[in-house]
């Protein structure tokens, strides 16, 4: 059935969606079509209006008919920083600023503090919550690094017989 989804600013869009469809994939449609985040879907309903308001249940349970209008409001643009401020313990115990992007990876990061702290690539060890950030083409984010957060940079393992697991371990005890 084809429904109209249309925005307070008048911008209508036209959608065909089965009538078991839910709330919920109603929502991550009208994402996927017109690159649009819906809060609050409603209808006119004979001059009543309904909130669609349970996104497990579907457009057919409350009544949408085929033709019907919906009325969106958009969720307010989160505005992600672009840049956050994060802290560097450098081996010598100091605190050392960087700004970064969230989505930065490991790789630039490491480029950033061996310009900075004069430390290669290869010999530094960045520890982030008792996390090794070892694998260079994840993102600072995708480790949970956010603004604020302290990252310790650890001397280099040398080899011997402990992993760099057990190593670890053992600092995060020690700290």
């Amino acid at each position: 059935m084809d429904i109209t989804i249309t925005l307070l600013g008048g911008e209508s869009h036209l959608l065909t969606v089965d009538p078991g469809t839910t709330v919920g994939s109603l929502k991550l449609l009208i994402l996927q079509s017109f690159k649009l985040s819906p809060d609050k879907l409603s209808y006119d309903k004979e001059g009543q209006k309904i909130n669609l308001n349970d996104d497990s249940r579907s457009i057919s349970a409350y009544g949408v008919p085929a033709g019907a209008n919906i009325l969106m409001l958009l969720k307010e643009p989160m505005n992600e920083p672009t840049t956050i401020n994060i802290i560097l313990k450098t081996l010598r115990g100091q605190s050392h600023a960087y700004t970064v992007r969230p989505g930065e990876t490991v790789a630039s990061f490491k480029l950033k503090v061996q310009q900075r702290e004069r430390v290669a690539v290869d010999q530094q060890r960045l520890v982030y919550e008792c996390h090794q950030l070892n694998d260079e083409s994840r993102t600072l984010e995708s480790y949970n690094v956010r603004a604020g957060s302290t990252i310790y940079q650890k001397e280099g393992l040398r080899g011997g017989k402990d992993s760099g697991e057990d190593a670890l371990r053992e600092e995060a005890k020690s700290s």
